[in-house]
């Protein structure tokens, strides 16, 4: 009878194998060897050829020391030459350069889902904006001889060089904290970068100063009425888009992949109240595809931390979907055109052109949402509801990057008045 060695363990079935002569310990040994070879091998990228006048083959490697970045490496045979290749990548491995280390972290936190495809993405083009400069090209520089003041040395002058905002010096930092790390942890470097990073003086007034104008950054309480009854008036699908963006504050991503399934009204429990609401589930994001092609796609979960989020729409906004539906009835999305959904870059070219033909400032969809958020809150909603709707995890975050004053002159002269004239 004829045993079933299907369910043994993978080592059971080794060991036995080994142990019956069917597997050779020293086929194994070579076979790996040859592997481990080969793996060096094709990381040379320079040509081998043959100087007949000295009987040698020839090569190229790197060296920083040289004046063209590469030495010429000559030996009598092919084998004594690979040896010398393979000697050199080894090392390499053992000394990797910042960009060597950055590579294998930032692929490691996608294969493990720490990041998504569009934080993948983004990391590798700031990693090209900050190492990879001709300036100071850190990139290149072997980890193991970076020390914490010639660290310091490169932030600063890529603060001062790019006229990098408080703000993009965070994404500079994100970078610098996570390679290091990752090399401390791999003992390619004993720089602790928590505590470089905590002891780190740079003034304030390193950063390029960027001074938003409150006019800027929302739309005003004239222009509103204004904008609003030319996009009813309008009553396309680009525009009742644009009108429901000022009646949800959505993101205009979250608006683009908006889908009828989305939408909900619920009788609350034990009062005579329908609520109406749109649960935010997916957003629009632009990710680069296998050939390094920047593409648009859909994905299925919300922008940040807070999570989905459950948007109340008023009877204004009911009304919106009502016409859009008019609009396109059967589409997959609310929002589209030629059986093809309407991306965000669509919308944000309409809100231009709406712009001109009223004769505003133009304005990117996004400070619809500063105004939603600034329309709350100056309409009393409070903070907790406020944060809620505007997918925020504390009422902070939309205090410090979303409230503006949108108050006409007119206005802010009367409550001044009216302030002064109580005292």
């Amino acid at each position: 009878m004829i045993k079933d060695f299907s369910d043994m363990p993978e080592e059971e079935l080794l060991k036995r194998a080994i142990e019956n002569d069917i597997i050779n310990l020293r086929d194994i040994q070579l076979k790996y060897e040859m592997n481990e070879r080969e793996k060096y091998l094709k990381q040379h990228k320079y040509t081998i050829w043959s100087d007949e006048k000295r009987g040698k083959l020839c090569t190229y490697l790197p060296d920083d020391s040289k004046k063209r970045g590469i030495r010429l490496v000559r030996r009598n045979t092919k084998e004594e030459l690979d040896n010398c290749i393979i000697e050199y990548y080894k090392k390499q491995e053992n000394e990797p350069t910042v960009r060597m280390i950055f590579d294998t972290y930032i692929e490691e936190k996608l294969k493990y889902k720490e990041i998504k495809k569009q934080s993948y993405d983004k990391y590798r083009n700031n990693f090209t904006r900050f190492f990879d400069n001709s300036y100071y090209n850190m990139a290149d520089r072997k980890m193991k001889y970076i020390t914490e003041d010639s660290l310091e040395e490169f932030i600063k002058t890529i603060i001062v060089k790019q006229e990098l905002t408080h703000k993009a010096f965070s994404d500079f930092k994100i970078l610098i904290r996570g390679i290091f790390k990752y090399a401390k942890k791999k003992k390619y470097t004993s720089i602790s970068i928590t505590n470089f990073l905590g002891d780190l003086d740079i003034s304030r007034n390193s950063y390029k100063k960027v001074i938003k104008r409150d006019e800027d950054e929302v739309f005003s309480e004239e222009e509103i009425p204004k904008i609003l009854g030319y996009l009813r008036a309008e009553n396309d699908i680009r525009s009742l888009g644009l009108l429901l963006s000022f009646e949800t504050g959505m993101r205009i991503g979250e608006l683009s992949a908006l889908k009828y399934s989305d939408i909900h009204s619920k009788k609350l429990y034990n009062i005579d109240v329908i609520k109406n609401y749109i649960s935010i589930e997916r957003t629009e994001v632009k990710i680069k595809d296998e050939n390094g092609k920047s593409v648009v796609v859909v994905r299925y979960y919300p922008k940040t931390k807070a999570g989905v989020r459950n948007v109340i729409i008023s009877e204004k906004a009911l009304q919106t979907i009502e016409n859009i539906k008019k609009i396109n009835p059967d589409g997959e999305y609310l929002f589209m055109y030629n059986n093809k959904r309407i991306q965000g870059r669509a919308f944000n070219k309409k809100l231009g052109r709406v712009c001109d033909n009223l004769n505003i400032a133009k304005r990117s969809t996004h400070k619809i949402r500063k105004t939603y958020g600034t329309t709350l809150m100056d309409c009393g909603v409070d903070d907790s509801v406020v944060a809620e709707m505007m997918g925020h995890r504390s009422i902070e975050t939309t205090m410090k990057f979303y409230y503006r004053s949108n108050k006409s002159e007119k206005n802010k002269i009367s409550q001044i008045e009216k302030a002064i004239g109580d005292i």
